[in-house]
Formats: C-alpha cells, structure tokens, sequence
C-alpha cells in the first residue's frame, strides 16, 4: 500500500511539473511574440526571398522555412533556460504596458535601420581593409 502511495505520490509530482513547463513554455511563446521576434523573422523571411532569383524562390523558401523552424526553438530554448518563469511573466507586463507596446512596435523601423547600419558599417570596413593591403582609397573609375 505504501508502494502505490509513494508511486502516486511521485506520478503526481511529475505531472505538475509537466503542467508548469508547458505554462512557463506558453508564456515564453507570448513574450516572443510581444517582443516582436515573429515579426522581426518575418521581415527578415520577405527580405532575403526578395533576393533570390523568381526559378529558384519556391525551393529556396522550403528551406529557410525549415531553418526558421530550427531559429524558433533556439529563441524558445533561449528564454527557457536564461529567464525564470516569473522573470518571463514580468517582461510580459512590461511589454503589456504602453511604454512596452511603443517599444515593440518600432521593431520593424528598427530592423531597417539596423540593416541599413550593417550595410554601411561592411561597406566601410571592406574600404578600410582594402586600404591596409594597398596601402591607399579605392577609387572610383
């Protein structure tokens, strides 16, 4: 008798723990999403299948569909393991508050400009790493 007890005992411990991950992985989700990491991805997705060529778009975004399936886990396995569920709760109050929907609703204009400073930033180290092998500005023919 004290066998099924300590068996129900321990069956009930394993599933309450089962119910708080997927409740901590549930709210996980949400902050993703408030953070505005989907539609961050999104940006990104449109972006680099606009530059592939129209024959080659169809298989191209078979495959960085699947990757992005892979990223998604990666920022879910992220927030899991770096941030308590009560740490994860109290970043969704912030983003549910005005200042935190403000904040995330400048994500899109944030990648564009995050983008665009990336670009220059390369274009300006190639620039500088050209001058160091030659020894002088490239210049414009």
């Amino acid at each position: 008798m004290k066998r099924i007890f300590y068996i129900a005992l321990l069956l009930l411990a394993a599933l309450s723990v089962k119910a708080q991950d997927d409740s901590f992985k549930k709210d996980v989700n949400e902050l993703i999403k408030l953070m505005g990491v989907t539609e961050q991805t999104e940006h990104t997705r449109e972006d680099k299948i606009l530059s592939v060529s129209p024959e080659n778009e169809a298989e191209f975004t078979k495959k960085l569909d699947s990757l992005l399936v892979v990223y998604n886990q990666e920022v879910e396995k992220h927030f899991l393991e770096k941030y308590t569920h009560e740490e994860v709760k109290e970043i969704i109050k912030f983003y549910n508050s005005p200042l935190g929907k403000k904040f995330s609703a400048e994500n899109k204009s944030y990648i564009t400009a995050y983008d665009e400073a990336k670009s220059l930033f390369y274009e300006k180290m190639g620039d500088l790493q050209y001058y160091v092998r030659v020894g002088k500005y490239k210049t414009e023919e």
